[in-house]
């Protein structure tokens, strides 16, 4: 299965989420992130082949606040609910990693993953 441009969008509006759910983006988080993405999501067939270069463009040029780029995320991979189902598992670990990056995880981080975890349920059903 074909991942698509608008999965890599939903993808790069989560990490933005996750990472300012604490305030700050931490270089680390960025880094952490990319690297994830390339090794989580390496194997997965995909019609944008540059994705962790644009997912983190698009990290570094949103200024929504978490709760304003989470849904926008959630729109964009509802619109592509197959692709989520397939993969949903392999979102969470990648978040679990990005989270921890840092060497803390914050709460609302923390809440960020399990209500992720939940929205992907409901979406993919």
């Amino acid at each position: 299965m074909l991942t698509s441009r608008r999965f890599w969008d939903g993808i790069g509006g989560l990490a933005y989420a996750f990472a300012k759910a604490d305030g700050a983006i931490a270089e680390e988080e960025m880094q952490t992130f990319a690297n994830r993405v390339e090794e989580a999501f390496r194997a997965i067939p995909t019609n944008f082949p540059h994705r962790a270069e644009a997912v983190l463009q698009l990290f570094h040029a949103m200024s929504y606040t978490p709760e304003q780029a989470y849904q926008e995320a959630l729109q964009h991979l509802a619109s592509v609910r197959e692709e989520v189902r397939h993969y949903r598992f392999d979102i969470l670990d990648t978040f679990r990693s990005v989270i921890a990056a840092d060497g803390r995880v914050h709460p609302y981080e923390a809440e960020f993953l399990e209500k992720l975890d939940k929205d992907l349920q409901r979406i993919t059903e």
